[in-house]
């Protein structure tokens, strides 16, 4: 689906996120910059975090959210609440974060069957 590497933070250690990758990952590997690129993603554990569990809900659609690193990478509203933590296919956006790049999304589509969810459309702020 146009990612690269397994989605772990080991795809990082010791490497920069776009090496001169001729070999490394299997597609994406064009030399864009992926900490630049906009993305869309369902968020996971959404039922069991913080928003959730204090509200009873999930956030409408067009509510703002940002990007943070906790145990995983989650996205926030805008009182920092986590709302759900993004796929790890993803995680490759720690070294974004602690490079210094800022993300905001927008709550395209939620839902509370058959569990509760949430799709964001991500892009740097």
């Amino acid at each position: 689906m146009g990612s690269s590497g397994s989605g772990s933070f080991s795809d990082y250690s010791g490497s920069p996120s776009n090496s001169n990758g001729s070999g490394g990952g299997s597609g994406g590997s064009s030399g864009t910059d992926q900490c630049a690129m906009a993305f869309s993603t369902g968020l996971e554990e959404v039922g069991q975090c913080d928003y959730f569990t204090n509200t009873g809900t999930v956030p409408p659609p067009g509510t703002e959210l940002s990007i943070a690193i906790a145990q995983r990478i989650v996205a926030l509203d805008t009182n920092g609440i986590v709302v759900g933590a993004l796929p790890t296919r993803f995680n490759y956006l720690a070294a974004c974060l602690n490079e210094g790049f800022n993300y905001v999304g927008v709550v395209q589509s939620s839902s509370l069957s058959p569990n509760p969810q949430a799709t964001v459309d991500f892009a740097v702020a």
